[in-house]
């Protein structure tokens, strides 16, 4: 029988620093065109926390009042409850109803741009404007 080994020393734990955390005041939602053929994307500032749920429920709340004069709008349903996010997983109320495929591409690419903002993770998959 024959052993062999690397030679490595084993080694006390490491620790590392504190997580890095981001201190943002942007968050991205998007918006449909004036004929609702493509989405648009919109920075707004927020003072509030910055994460997935945060943005998504900004989306539902629909245009600003800049961004209604620029003709930008929603196909997402408004609705008086909250959105919920937890990891990956986005907690939609129950009277958002339907949605729309465009509404559906608001949503993720909202959310895509939000977690890829306060997480840092590249954006997967479909390719948002």
């Amino acid at each position: 029988m024959t052993l062999a080994g690397c030679g490595v020393r084993p080694t006390p734990v490491l620790t590392g620093a504190e997580a890095p955390t981001i201190s943002s005041h942007e968050l991205t939602v998007y918006l449909l065109t004036p004929k609702h053929d493509d989405l648009v994307r919109r920075t707004r500032t927020y003072s509030g926390t910055v994460d997935t749920a945060t943005a998504i429920n900004l989306l539902v709340a629909g245009p600003t009042e800049e961004e209604k004069k620029l003709g930008l709008s929603t196909e997402v349903p408004s609705t008086s409850s909250r959105v919920y996010a937890v990891s990956n997983v986005i907690v939609l109320p129950e009277d958002l109803g339907p949605l729309s495929k465009m509404a559906q591409l608001q949503l993720y690419c909202t959310a895509i741009a939000s977690r890829a903002k306060v997480e840092g993770v590249p954006q997967p998959g479909f390719s948002c404007p």
